[in-house]
């Protein structure tokens, strides 16, 4: 059974309005949101296999954060990753379309990008209404059909 993690990037900082919205990195909150969240995944086992990420700052930075935990924490191989500039601020069809090009054979695949894409997918492979704050991940499981469900659904900030 195929799993797919739906991540909305942790944090960003507002505070140098000089740099392009695709530039902002994470804040002090972000950065400790993805500690929070690498940890709970570990808790749950639901370490990806592939991980496809905007090539935005804060997506990278909110990856780069799991991963660090995870890399001091896991025996195992860390994810493959790859980036893509169409994940940054991608309407859930690209989204989708980018999952079902690279996921392989992978089981447990990883999305990073931005809302209000990934909240607005996560609600359609639902059929119901999410809201997806920041460092907000959602997992659906895929039943062998073209069918979703929902496996999990948390905050790194709770």
């Amino acid at each position: 059974m195929k799993s797919w993690m739906l991540l909305r990037h942790a944090k960003s900082d507002w505070n140098d309005a000089s740099l392009h919205d695709k530039n902002r990195p994470l804040n002090a909150r972000g950065r400790k949101a993805t500690q929070l969240l690498g940890e709970k995944l570990i808790e749950k086992d639901y370490i990806p296999d592939r991980i496809l990420c905007s090539s935005a700052v804060r997506t990278q930075e909110t990856l780069k954060g799991l991963l660090r935990v995870w890399a001091q924490h896991c025996d195992g191989p860390l994810p493959e990753v790859l980036y893509f500039d169409a994940l940054y601020l991608a309407c859930p069809d690209t989204i989708l379309g980018h999952l079902q090009e690279h996921a392989g054979e992978r089981q447990k695949l990883m999305t990073i990008g931005h809302n209000p894409g990934i909240e607005q997918l996560a609600s359609e492979l639902l059929g119901i209404p999410l809201e997806m704050k920041t460092a907000h991940l959602v997992i659906v499981q895929q039943d062998g059909n073209t069918r979703w469900s929902l496996r999990e659904n948390f905050r790194g900030e709770d």
